[in-house]
């Protein structure tokens, strides 16, 4: 799953096909699309229409959420986190993720 809130569409489905190690002509034959098309997808130049957005989120066993959390703590602190996380590598983000868990069962030991 990968929230939305700040990122580009195109960006999560490039992030998404990468992290399934699928090449831009494997996906955009399975969604049936050229792969000029999907990569305009990825660079944000366009947007999937529905029956392509559904397709690629089919293909690439997804779920998006969008959620409209501008302005609260939550938020603000999830799309700095989705920054932190997109612009890392695979071994960074697994040990990220091993952190905020680590730092989650803290806080709750001390409530």
């Amino acid at each position: 799953m990968i929230a939305l809130e700040g990122t580009n569409l195109g960006m999560a489905f490039k992030k998404l096909r990468e992290t399934k190690g699928m090449s831009s002509v494997e996906l955009s034959e399975a969604v049936g699309i050229s792969e000029s098309h999907l990569r305009k997808i990825e660079a944000g130049t366009r947007q999937p229409g529905i029956h392509t957005y559904r397709k690629m989120v089919a293909v690439l066993e997804a779920d998006i959420i969008i959620e409209d959390l501008t302005g609260t703590v939550i938020g603000d602190c999830t799309a700095r986190a989705q920054k932190v996380f997109l612009d890392s590598t695979e071994s960074q983000a697994m040990f990220l993720v091993q952190v905020l868990e680590f730092m989650a069962q803290n806080i709750k030991a001390l409530e």
